[in-house]
């Protein structure tokens, strides 16, 4: 990590402006899970809010996903990103999507918690 500066550091750390991007990237960080909807809103974080070149953030997760499948996880990057056979641009809404997704804020309040106190 000592190779990431300020926004990228803050999106590994899960410390950035978007409660629902940091609520995921600590998932991650501790079980080397995350679920499909919130590595599509960390991707289009990365890629379209921070700018920042798909290919690393598709390796950072290369290194940390226990169901890693190549073709998946870099599949799933490019389509973000807008690269490939489909270049639409897909910036994904973070808060309608966790208005969408996590209406009620369970799953950002427990992986959150610790930063509440």
């Amino acid at each position: 990590m000592e190779n990431f500066r300020g926004g990228e550091k803050k999106w590994i750390e899960g410390t950035t402006k978007e409660p629902f991007v940091n609520a995921n990237m600590k998932e991650i960080a501790k079980t080397g899970w995350m679920s499909n909807r919130g590595r599509q809103n960390v991707a289009s974080f990365w890629a379209k809010e921070l700018e920042q070149d798909w290919r690393i953030g598709a390796a950072y997760f290369e290194s940390l996903l226990i169901d890693y499948d190549v073709h998946s996880n870099w599949g799933n990057w490019m389509y973000q990103s807008g690269v490939g056979n489909d270049p639409r641009d897909r910036n994904f809404n973070i808060k309608r999507q966790a208005e969408m997704y996590d209406a009620n804020g369970k799953f950002q309040n427990l992986w959150l918690q610790e930063t509440l106190f």
